[in-house]
């Protein structure tokens, strides 16, 4: 019995040396483990060295000295400690067993040995440490790695970290999860970068989709939308009516005011326009002063009711300028697809066109429906 004491006594001693040696970078504070699984767990370690010095003299690897190794355990040490990711260890109640600088830095505390036997409740918003705490736990149950998740942290000025967390489950000889692995690499800046590109690629989508005064579709995307709503009505036996409005007299704009004083016109034009219409409704820049619009779901009941409500909104007040307030009117063409069959694009353009001049003749500010060929004959 005394001699298991002394053995036992002894297995401590090394256990202390082992873990001043391996864990002192991370502040790690030696936790208090029975001796007797602890001289299982030195024999174990004996085995494995010896079973690695056998395969080292097998395959003619010169055999290290103990200044080596030491220089090695040192190199691996200083790795841990300098790296930019964290790097952490917890128990099965999520408590910090070791950590190195990055992790420390990563919750405010001012050196690795804060951290140890505290959990993120004591230095994040409960709800946040609510939020890790779920997931360590899924990775103990679980047994199952969680990899490359984005956390995001609120720091104390105000400003939002992102964090690409891994946690891995730590497992016993048993085979038993005793607690987890993390490695987490703020990734802030990354993020930034990424989002300045989406904005790049969203402005560079926008405008080559919009028209540069008046930021409403310009032609191309005006009837590439409406050629995707023909095919959809006839898909679904849908309903929809285009209108073609014209400013009318508005050479004169530019010709007495000048161009910037027309481009205040077209920008205040196409406003109404987009005030008038419901939201999935689309409006597009066709040309100079003409406005190509797409009403989906209106049929030929509501057509001339619609396109008269943007004829009184354009004509309902003078247009205010930097030159003074001037009167403005629209004339407008109506063409409801679903009385056309099953209509092409250029087809329903031809057409909605020679409405909008018959609107012309009849003396402006009007709305014209263009009418079949078949309805014609009927009538």
């Amino acid at each position: 019995m005394e001699v298991m004491a002394q053995l036992g006594h002894a297995a401590t001693s090394a256990w202390d040396h082992v873990a001043q040696c391996v864990f002192q970078p991370f502040d790690w504070r030696p936790i208090s483990i029975p001796w007797t699984p602890l001289v299982f767990v030195i024999y174990l370690s004996a085995a494995a060295v010896a079973l690695m010095y056998r395969l080292r003299v097998k395959a003619g690897i010169p055999k290290r000295d103990g200044e080596s190794t030491m220089k090695e355990l040192a190199m691996l040490r200083a790795i841990t400690a300098n790296i930019p990711d964290m790097v952490y260890a917890k128990d099965v109640d999520s408590r910090f067993l070791l950590a190195n600088q990055a992790a420390a830095n990563n919750v405010g505390a001012a050196s690795s040995a804060e951290l140890l036997g505290k959990t993120d409740f004591d230095f994040f918003p409960h709800e946040l440490a609510a939020g890790f705490f779920e997931d360590e736990r899924k990775v103990l149950l679980s047994g199952q790695p969680q990899v490359s998740k984005e956390e995001y942290i609120e720091g104390s000025d105000g400003k939002t970290r992102c964090i690409l967390s891994t946690k891995v489950p730590l497992f016993d000889a048993a085979g038993q999860a005793i607690g987890i692995i993390g490695i987490g690499r703020n990734i802030t800046k990354l993020k930034a970068v990424e989002a300045e590109l989406k904005r790049a690629r969203d402005d560079l989508a926008f405008k080559a989709a919009h028209d540069s005064l008046t930021s409403l579709l310009n032609r191309g995307a005006i009837l590439e939308m409406l050629g995707r709503e023909l095919s959809r009505n006839v898909r679904e036996n849908g309903r929809t009516t285009v209108l073609l409005g014209d400013l009318d007299h508005f050479k004169n704009v530019n010709d007495i005011h000048g161009h910037p004083i027309g481009d205040e016109v077209l920008r205040e034009v196409a406003n109404r326009l987009m005030k008038t219409v419901h939201h999935y409704d689309l409006v597009g820049r066709f040309g100079g002063e003409e406005f190509l619009v797409v009403l989906p779901g209106c049929g030929a009941t509501d057509a001339l009711a619609r396109a008269d409500q943007l004829r009184k909104a354009i004509a309902a007040s003078p247009i205010p300028t930097t030159d003074g307030p001037l009167p403005m009117t629209i004339s407008i063409g109506v063409l409801v697809a679903q009385e056309w069959g099953k209509p092409t694009s250029e087809e329903v353009m031809r057409e909605v066109d020679t409405a909008l001049y018959a609107s012309k003749a009849a003396g402006r500010n009007c709305c014209t429906v263009a009418v079949p060929p078949a309805l014609h004959a009927s009538a």
